[in-house]
């Protein structure tokens, strides 16, 4: 059933199964970050965050094997005809994500086991009990939620977050809601597991794992819009203020108050080459960096007239620039693809 979401991700045209097992994974290199922008699948970047890169390569190797991908050239899969019709099927009976770019907006696998150990330690609260198995025995989490709740224990601490719950769930599907509510662990009830409830609900265990980290994704996204609650402070120093890195944020604001790139690598003693990088990490996650002052009209007429007969991009290669202006840097061609992406978005 994993092989089915990865399915979802190939085109007719050949992509890398490499760099979307990156992508996937959270790999945050620049050239994996490239991968996400020309496929698309940025929104999806560290949502399979954990599953090591042979489980990535049995199951498209096995999507081969059934025929729904093939090897169009070394290193590069494409669906076959089979292969889109499959899609089409899945696409129709699959749960399919719909809030995963919150991934790139808070830390949403450490905020769901942070706020499960809180909605069981305020249930057996509730219920006066004080003996009982935490779902984890993390010391931090475990800090972090002893300290919330002597911030916010009151009478009516559980009536408020049993409120917000139902406003919540009430904004999901009958299924979904359930499978949120039934994952939990409070009193007298012990969580269930993604096999039972798969079985519950006739879906496979992947799927159910898909709707629950979906489930975290809107979680997240309605308690942004509900800062009131009481678990929204759980979340609060979990957002993040922008998708890059705070060492390239760093290196952005230093170019935009008006220093150039050596001179950003002359005062915070990195190579040339690492500027470079960051940049070129904030010209993908933040589409609002002016990239085309960086590149200097001269530079965006003559990389154009290059690719003017090929409007593919990421079929582009930097030998072609090289056999026109031999001197242009490796780090112009690749913003220069960059902001193409963006306008073509």
């Amino acid at each position: 059933m994993f092989a089915d979401y990865l399915l979802l991700l190939f085109t007719t045209a050949p992509r890398r199964p490499k760099a979307l097992a990156n992508v996937l994974r959270g790999k945050r290199t620049v050239s994996t970050l490239f991968a996400g922008l020309t496929t698309g699948t940025l929104a999806y970047l560290d949502s399979w965050h954990g599953v090591a890169l042979p489980t990535f390569e049995a199951a498209t190797a096995q999507l081969v094997a059934d025929g729904w991908l093939v090897a169009a050239q070394p290193g590069y899969l494409q669906l076959t005809a089979a292969g889109v019709e499959r899609q089409k099927q899945l696409a129709q009976t699959l749960y399919l994500p719909t809030a995963w770019v919150q991934f790139q907006q808070a830390d949403v696998r450490q905020f769901t086991a942070v706020s499960q150990l809180a909605l069981q330690v305020v249930s057996e609260a509730v219920h006066q009990q004080r003996r009982y198995y935490p779902i984890t025995t993390d010391r931090t989490i475990q800090r972090q939620v002893k300290h919330w709740f002597r911030q916010w224990q009151s009478p009516t601490l559980g009536t408020q977050i049993y409120a917000d719950l139902v406003t919540f769930l009430k904004t999901q599907s009958p299924q979904a809601a359930a499978v949120f509510s039934q994952s939990l662990t409070g009193f007298a009830f012990p969580g269930q597991t993604d096999q039972q409830l798969a079985g519950q609900f006739e879906r496979s265990p992947v799927e159910i794992l898909v709707m629950r980290k979906d489930l975290s994704c809107h979680w997240v996204a309605w308690l942004k819009q509900t800062p009131t609650s009481p678990i929204a402070a759980l979340l609060q120093p979990m957002l993040k203020v922008n998708p890059v890195s705070s060492s390239a944020w760093q290196t952005y604001q230093d170019y935009q108050s008006g220093q150039n790139l050596a001179q950003i690598a002359q005062a915070r003693q990195l190579k040339l080459s690492t500027v470079r990088e960051h940049l070129l990490e904030v010209a993908i996650l933040w589409p609002e960096f002016p990239v085309a002052e960086l590149l200097t009209s001269a530079r965006i007429t003559a990389l154009a007239a290059i690719f003017a007969d090929n409007a593919v991009i990421e079929t582009w290669q930097y030998k072609t620039v090289q056999a026109v202006l031999p001197d242009l840097d490796f780090f112009w061609f690749r913003l220069y693809q960059i902001m193409r992406c963006h306008d073509a978005a």
